[in-house]
């Protein structure tokens, strides 16, 4: 394949394409969105990737962690591009924490304070994203999903284990959860995800560590972060491209995806593990990699 011709827009339901095994089919495509409801993204990313295509994957990536374990092997072995649309990791605000991380200046982190709300169980009345045969679950693996990976991306911390609890609020999905997670460094975090009864959108994620306090949004910036006496600190931020533009410069071999699929293998382990103790009302364990 020559990468370096022009990239062209096909979408499913244009002519004679009605599904997307048609299209897949029908036309060889250098890359493909999907942005289908969550139960859909195994068997869709599979067959795109089968048939030779890069895929941008809306979130969560799976509902499943072995899922997510065969679409890394898959991607892998047909050396495919497979980029989480997470847009978080994409931004300057994120990419700035992880480098202070990286370069050592948080010192031990000690404590995450995370948490999401918005109207959901209201707006999603109705729609797919309430039926567990499409969503795989409810508030805590929709907009929660954001949150969830901003506080694995951002701290780089292995959770072990979680103890959490959940309310359906009547609906057959659940609608607010809240779940007390510790990490392999002895770390602790508190995860709220709220899906009913309230006005607006509110998010964030505020970090404690030896060295640094810093509080960052679940999707972007702004970021502030503190020093150890206290000082506000004025951030570098560093240039970035879009999360579209990074999968295009990644099909063409110019770049690496800032989000890769072991996040979302990362975000399935925890899920497993909020959603086994909010069934069952006992702490669970984190499933190694």
């Amino acid at each position: 394949m020559d990468q370096r011709r022009p990239l062209a827009p096909c979408l499913v339901g244009r002519g004679s394409l009605s599904n997307y095994r048609d299209m897949l089919r029908a036309v060889r495509c250098d890359g493909v969105l999907i942005v289908t409801p969550h139960t859909q993204h195994f068997e869709q990313t599979m067959a795109a990737l089968d048939a030779g295509a890069h895929v941008l994957l809306e979130k969560p990536m799976v509902i499943e962690a072995d899922h997510a374990r065969r679409l890394i092997e898959r991607a892998d072995k047909k050396k495919r591009v497979l980029s989480l649309a997470f847009p978080g990791p994409f931004c300057a605000e994120f990419q700035y924490v992880c480098g202070l991380r990286d370069r050592g200046e948080w010192g031990e982190v000690m404590q995450v304070d995370a948490m999401v709300s918005q109207n959901w169980q209201q707006l999603t009345t109705g729609i797919w994203r309430q039926d567990p045969k499409l969503s795989g679950g409810g508030q805590a693996f929709d907009t929660g999903a954001h949150m969830f990976n901003a506080l694995l991306y951002l701290t780089g911390l292995r959770p072990v284990e979680v103890f959490a609890w959940s309310e359906n609020r009547g609906t057959p999905v659940d609608i607010n959860t809240v779940a007390t997670i510790k990490f392999h460094n002895g770390a602790l975090a508190s995860a709220f995800v709220g899906g009913a009864d309230v006005s607006g959108w509110q998010s964030g994620i505020f970090l404690s560590a030896t060295k640094r306090s810093l509080r960052i949004g679940t999707h972007s910036g702004p970021v502030e972060v503190w020093n150890e006496q206290g000082q506000k600190i004025t951030p570098a931020l560093p240039a970035v491209t879009s999360l579209q533009q990074n999968f295009v410069d990644c099909i063409l071999g110019e770049s690496q995806t800032l989000c890769p699929p072991i996040w979302g293998l990362r975000q399935a382990l925890l899920m497993e593990a909020i959603y086994r103790s909010a069934r069952t009302g006992q702490p669970a364990s984190v499933q190694p990699e």
